[in-house]
């Protein structure tokens, strides 16, 4: 062998050496706090802020998960979650474990692994237990996740409102679509008929998009034409940037929050959280939706 060939060898045989001697690295500390500060903008106790989050069966990567997601609410600061696709309620409730001062309603039908829950914080929001419901939950072509609609007021502003949590028939398909426009028909015929001049915002996965301008490109088209009862707070999101959009990974936004009219006026803003630049790790270990917050003033 010539003496460059040897001095190559020894050298293959010393990095292989040194790469199986280094130690694997050690997942993250479940209990290490991520700091979300610099991506999300902390809640005001004068404002009514409304999140809604689809957290696709948390929790994905069990405690990790769970301490994550409080850290990211803790930072977020809203006054009240909608939560979609939880998996069963005892990890709703060690989430709940460790953020002091927030409570919880889990929906109370057995939805089998596509939970709807809320999350609220207790100094800022208040719930009427007697007004906590599930709506449709016999009607499993429209809702195969029933809607469960509560009834909160924010103790700042005095303003209260019905929300109704949903998550809508997923995937393409004239089918689907088809379960998706007859859901909306039935939750207007809802609020007309059962909340008519009542506060109502419905929130959460309704699994398509908003931003079609006639019937036949847009499920919701029910509420986009009816614009002196309903509004879509997130509309300019829907038609802005896909760098903003709640679904990346499609890309496309479907997470929404649509309002009565009898909200139009406390409108100021809505966003969607983009947590993962402070968090590489988002979509792998918490989700593949980004949070969408209403702001109320």
């Amino acid at each position: 062998m010539s003496e460059p060939y040897r001095i190559l060898s020894v050298l293959v045989i010393i990095i292989l050496t040194l790469e199986g001697c280094r130690k694997t690295p050690e997942p993250p500390d479940p209990g290490q706090q991520v700091d979300f500060t610099a991506c999300v903008k902390a809640g005001e106790s004068s404002s009514f802020e409304i999140m809604s989050f689809n957290l696709q069966g948390f929790p994905k990567t069990g405690s990790l998960t769970i301490h994550t997601v409080r850290d990211l609410i803790n930072a977020a600061d809203p006054d009240i979650i909608a939560l979609q696709e939880l998996i069963n309620e005892s990890d709703f409730d060690e989430l709940l474990e460790e953020m002091p001062g927030w409570d919880g309603r889990f929906n109370p039908g057995n939805n089998d692994e596509w939970n709807l829950a809320f999350l609220f914080k207790e100094s800022e929001v208040s719930i009427d237990d007697s007004k906590t419901r599930i709506i449709y939950d016999d009607d499993t072509y429209a809702f195969p996740r029933p809607p469960f609609e509560i009834f909160v007021t924010h103790r700042t502003l005095k303003q209260s409102a019905y929300l109704i949590n949903i998550h809508l028939k997923c995937c393409s398909g004239a089918e689907n679509e088809a379960r998706r426009r007859d859901a909306a028909v039935k939750l207007n015929e809802f609020i007309q008929n059962s909340r008519s001049g009542d506060p109502v915002i419905i929130l959460g996965d309704f699994n398509d998009i908003i931003s079609g301008e006639n019937s036949a490109e847009n499920q919701f088209y029910i509420f986009v034409a009816a614009r002196a009862e309903y509004r879509f707070t997130d509309m300019h999101i829907a038609k802005g940037s896909l760098l903003w959009w709640s679904y990346p990974s499609w890309p496309s936004h479907i997470d929404h929050i649509l309002v009565t009219n009898e909200l139009f006026q406390r409108i100021d803003t809505t966003v969607v959280l983009k947590a993962e630049p402070c968090y590489p790790d988002f979509f792998e270990n918490i989700s593949d939706h980004r949070p969408v917050e209403l702001i109320l003033k």
